[in-house]
């Protein structure tokens, strides 16, 4: 005999219907799949970038979500980061504050010393401008056996990889999701960076999978938040508006956003320093001046800067003034900003240290060609106390020369009060084509 359910119980029957509709809980009509009970979702933000503090930051708000943010200190403040503001009013919207390294860098490809300076100085900074960081993520995810034992030297709770965790197109027997806790809180797995091309189903996907599997932890990992980004690793603002609304009514059947703080917890460790700088203190302070030592193109201890908009080409040219190597830069467009080769700004032994109140003569060996009006000049930068690099000062525009010219003699200012390293490089703001080799900083006090 049929009997028809009361009139409450069919209510229930078709509300819950219609919530495992509207939440794709796998498994419901005839299929073996059950939903877990236990999946934890983090929003994580790597590098500091601007556009996470103008387009998350007001998405997290809005949907009532806290998420991590790791930050590199020595880029807070700079174009097109955030800045020490920014970064104190996610920590007062409840967002978690992480480390990132100071300058960005592969730990792996650096020795024991820079690496932990890297680490080290990155939390020390952090934690010095009020911040609680416990939790730490590898740039590129790049880690091995001496960077976990780094970062738990250095204070952290736990550290991130990116990448070990299965995501669409991505490795075949990878597990769903971390553990909680993770098997290795120092290597903790991720889906893969979250990119351009990374749709709203595969986004979701990612939580589906895990409460397919088990539940578990799953940490994404975001980059640029923002529209028409240039940058590969990049998510719209409207794709991640519509995956925060999919994601928070699943909180109905156990799957929670938490930062990694709420998950890892534990104390607050003490700050530690990284081991002292030991660059050259007598004559040239630049390491590798005259450009010979390079990996893909770049001068070893040398980085590519410059801002604004401007199209340009960066060469290593066989053209050298000594040793085997220049290098070549070419600007075919510019309608704002400049573009040159410094010195690297990093905390690590690339820069040399700065001593307050002291002048130092600059100096680089260039030659090129450029219209008349356009200004070419030697300039420099400072690393404050706090790590992050400031502009410092210019030598004279130069004049375009065929030949192997020597920059006019230049001497600094005095040195700005808690300033810690320096760092020099020949700007091109204009079209132009312009080599150069044999950098120079000498203090005078220290010959």
């Amino acid at each position: 005999m049929h009997h028809t359910p009361p009139p409450a119980a069919a209510r229930l029957a078709a509300l819950f219907a219609l919530l495992c509709a509207a939440l794709a809980v796998p498994g419901v009509s005839g299929g073996t799949a059950h939903a877990a009970i236990g999946t934890v979702v983090t929003l994580g933000f790597d590098d500091g970038v601007k556009d996470q503090f103008t387009n998350a930051r007001p998405l997290l708000q809005a949907h009532h979500m806290h998420g991590t943010f790791y930050i590199n200190s020595g880029q807070t403040n700079l174009t097109n980061y955030m800045t020490q503001a920014d970064i104190a009013a996610l920590a007062s919207d409840g967002d978690e504050i992480g480390g990132h390294t100071v300058d960005h860098a592969d730990l792996t490809t650096l020795s024991s010393d820079d690496a932990e300076r890297e680490v080290c100085n990155d939390r020390v900074t952090l934690l010095g401008w009020g911040f609680a960081v416990k939790n730490f993520a590898y740039p590129y995810g790049s880690e091995n056996d001496a960077a976990e034992q780094i970062a738990r030297d250095c204070g952290y709770n736990s550290a991130r990889s990116v990448g070990g965790v299965v995501s669409p197109g991505s490795c075949d027997g990878c597990g769903y999701a971390e553990t909680i806790p993770p098997a290795d809180k120092y290597n903790m797995q991720t889906p893969d960076s979250i990119k351009a091309d990374t749709s709203l189903s595969a986004l979701k996907s990612l939580v589906t999978n895990a409460e397919r599997h088990g539940g578990g932890w799953v940490q994404l990992v975001f980059h640029h938040v923002c529209d028409a980004c240039t940058d590969t690793y990049s998510v719209s603002p409207s794709t991640l508006s519509d995956f925060l609304d999919w994601l928070a009514p699943r909180s109905l059947i156990g799957t929670t956003v938490k930062t990694v703080d709420q998950v890892i917890g534990g104390a607050q460790q003490p700050p530690v320093n990284g081991p002292p700088l030991n660059p050259p203190t007598h004559g040239n302070l630049v390491q590798n001046p005259s450009l010979e030592s390079a990996s893909n193109g770049l001068p070893a201890c040398f980085q590519y800067g410059g801002y604004g908009t401007n199209t340009y080409t960066w060469t290593r040219s066989t053209d050298a003034h000594t040793g085997s190597y220049s290098q070549q830069l070419d600007v075919t467009a510019l309608s704002s900003g400049d573009r040159k080769l410094v010195t690297k700004q990093d905390a690590n032994t690339c820069a040399p240290v700065a001593t307050p109140g002291h002048v130092y003569n600059a100096s680089a060996w260039y030659k090129g060609s450029w219209a008349p009006d356009v200004q070419v000049k030697l300039t420099l930068y400072y690393r404050t106390s706090a790590g992050t690099w400031a502009y410092w000062t210019s030598g004279p525009a130069l004049p375009a020369t065929g030949t192997w010219t020597k920059t006019p003699a230049f001497t600094t200012p005095a040195v700005p009060a808690g300033a810690t390293g320096l760092s020099v490089g020949v700007s091109l703001a204009g079209v132009g084509t312009i080599y150069t080799d044999d950098y120079d900083i000498t203090d005078p006090a220290n010959p």
